[in-house]
């Protein structure tokens, strides 16, 4: 596969007459698509009856591109299971928490032996038909997975036999989720259930391994068509698009033995860009590599409650904006509007009588744009100096015990998250398990769940220089989601220096305030009360009885630094404590208007910075850095206006 920034669509040759085939290749041509998305939900065309095949009108199609320098990106189509296999065998769609057979759309049970036979049979079928096809350069497995909750009897069997190998015995099982809580011993494995509608009781610990159980078994399902296509095309690349800011699966154990990861983009015209940022960045983190955005919204989305009219500008600005978050493709979803079933809005390059739309002419600009400097970009990678440590573990531990619905710990990431895209520096969203040797600054929100395995990790980035800032709620529950039996913060006392003493948890009508460096904020929701052991307080409580009393704290550890923030709720004040700990590290920022979003790009040889300016009116900003404006070759530095709705891109 060549190197470059690939810029594409999704193409359902089997939609439409072979008679339009060539006119919809001619128009690819002319928009400068290179990759096109194929078969993704055809498994129906591709096996009509069970065990009869037909690639014919697919390998037609693949033909007539191979004229045209356009390569091929196929997709398992595991989500459209055809009718016959659900006919046949109904127990492969899930089961719900009273034992029936109800799912939505892609809700299959990846462990049932019946869908795991058929998918993968057909993946076998189709990885050994297409391996030395000269225009397929990769695959995409399944579309859009989710962490299928099924309540079956072989997913009952399988739960058993999970937390058989996680946990060794029924005693150790008892001990770590607190089973004598409301007699709640299991004294057989048989008598473990799924947290199923009819359990009188359903403990907090069970709940958060029953989401592991799922994501695992989810992640299985993927690795074992990984396993089959590699075993005929070891040369061929082999991803997966992510449905995004989705829940319930771990996109960092998912995305191992991929070759890179993928996700899907669907931003609001009137969201905040901020969790669109979130989003690109949480999965180029996965791997510390670059990503491609599968299906970029291009159009009106088909399962919203309206539909704003997409500004001119907008689709080519979204797709800079991929690509300089760190996505080497493109592909804008879909080729043409749909006219079928659920997904009937025109959310097509081309309208549904075959015409193109406005986004036509922003993507054919997009390409002639990036025609030049294609492989250069794509050959760098984005440069975090700092690391969020963002936990499925913790979202599944919040869910399944939710006690404050105040508190979202996506949100309190964002709080820092946001802090720092507005000083210009884009960070990683790292699980706690991942390397965080390298980063200046690690930020750790409300790490409640700590193990043995995360204290060394922070442990030894902290002694060997680093710095790190924990935020409140942290460091008080096992892995289990069961509360330690010491002081909190349990394994990070020492780290931070610290331990918490009380804490207050706020209705939404209720604030405090804290002095920081001279300067009030109000804080809300969670606030930990500090009691101060080798560490020094950087800011207190000024009212309700806790008045005086430690909110934040900075503790000397080896040779790094700790910080215990132990409040929650104001965004200016997390700006403010990061420019200082910045400052303090040495890590150089910038200060970026509302709405303008900086990030770099870098190999060995060059630097590219981005700033996209996602406001409808033009904003001036001053550069810190001296380059070249590449898209009209202009020597640029110092400030600069930025128009609305538009990107600059510094070499």
């Amino acid at each position: 596969m060549k190197k470059n920034i690939k810029v594409g669509t999704t193409y359902y040759p089997e939609h439409w007459p072979r008679e339009r085939w060539q006119k919809d290749i001619q128009l690819m041509k002319e928009a400068g698509i290179n990759v096109l998305r194929l078969a993704e939900s055809a498994w129906a065309k591709l096996e009509p009856r069970d065990g009869k095949y037909d690639f014919s009108w697919l390998d037609d199609f693949i033909s007539m591109i191979s004229k045209e320098s356009i390569e091929v990106i196929l997709g398992t189509p595991i989500e459209a299971s055809p009718v016959w296999l659900r006919h046949t065998y109904p127990e492969v769609v899930a089961h719900d928490q009273f034992g029936r057979i109800h799912a939505e759309r892609g809700f299959h049970c990846h462990n049932n032996h019946n869908f795991k036979y058929y998918v993968n049979r057909l993946v076998n079928q189709m990885a050994e038909h297409y391996a030395n096809n000269p225009v397929v350069v990769g695959w995409q497995i399944d579309n859009e997975l989710r962490s299928v909750p099924c309540y079956c009897s072989e997913c009952e069997d399988g739960y058993r036999n999970w937390l058989k190998k996680k946990y060794g015995t029924l005693d150790n099982l008892n001990r770590a989720w607190g089973t004598t809580f409301w007699s709640q011993v299991y004294n057989e494995w048989v008598e473990i259930k799924l947290p199923t509608a009819d359990q009188l009781t359903k403990s907090v610990s069970q709940i958060l391994d029953y989401k592991r159980f799922q994501s695992d078994s989810t992640v299985n399902h993927l690795n074992r068509q990984v396993e089959i296509i590699k075993k005929h095309a070891p040369h061929h690349l082999v991803t997966h698009n992510s449905l995004g800011l989705y829940h319930g699966l771990d996109i960092y154990k998912l995305s191992e033995d991929l070759d890179f990861l993928s996700l899907d983009m669907y931003p609001d015209v009137d969201a905040d860009n901020t969790w669109t940022c979130l989003n690109l960045d949480i999965h180029r983190s996965a791997k510390k590599d670059n990503v491609w955005v599968m299906e970029q919204k291009n159009g009106y989305f088909n399962y919203s409650n309206y539909n704003l009219a997409i500004e001119p500008g907008l689709v080519r600005l979204w797709a800079l904006q991929d690509i300089a978050r760190g996505s080497n493709a493109v592909l804008f979803y879909r080729w043409r509007s749909n006219g079928y079933s659920w997904e009937q809005n025109p959310n097509g390059i081309l309208r549904h009588d075959g015409s193109p739309r406005r986004a036509f002419d922003e993507i054919k600009q997009l390409t002639n744009e990036l025609e030049d400097f294609s492989t250069s970009i794509a050959n760098t990678k984005v440069k975090a100096p700092v690391a969020i440590l963002h936990s499925y573990d913790h979202i599944w531990s919040f869910e399944a015990h939710t006690q404050y619905r105040s508190f979202d710990y996506r949100k309190h990431i964002v709080s820092y998250y946001k802090a720092l895209l507005q000083m210009g520096i884009t960070p990683d969203l790292v699980d706690p398990l991942m390397d965080i040797s390298d980063y200046q600054i690690v930020i750790a929100p409300s790490l409640t769940m700590v193990n043995d395995e995360i204290y060394a990790n922070l442990k030894s980035y902290t002694e060997n220089g680093g710095h790190l800032i924990l935020g409140a709620r942290s460091g008080f529950k096992t892995w289990e989601n069961t509360t330690i039996d010491t002081p909190w913060p349990g394994l990070l006392t020492e780290l931070t220096g610290v331990s918490v003493d009380e804490f207050e948890v706020l209705p939404d009508r209720c604030t405090n305030t804290i002095t920081y460096n001279n300067k009030e904020y109000e804080v809300k929701v969670w606030l930990d009360m500090l009691e101060l052991n080798t560490a020094k307080s950087l800011a207190t409580y000024t009212k309700k009885f806790y008045a005086g009393r430690t909110a934040i704290s900075k503790n000397q550890y080896k040779n790094g630094i700790v910080y215990f923030v132990g409040v929650m709720g104001n965004d200016s004040l997390m700006k403010d404590l990061l420019k200082d700990v910045a400052n303090e590290c040495g890590l150089a920022y910038t200060s970026l208007p509302d709405g303008v979003y900086r990030t770099c790009r870098q190999n060995e040889e060059c630097k590219f910075y981005f700033y996209v300016n996602m406001n409808n009116e033009p904003k001036e900003l001053t550069l810190p850095e001296v380059g070249t404006d590449i898209l009209t070759g202009e020597r640029i530095t110092g400030k600069v206006t930025l128009d609305a709705l538009d990107a600059l891109i510094i070499q």
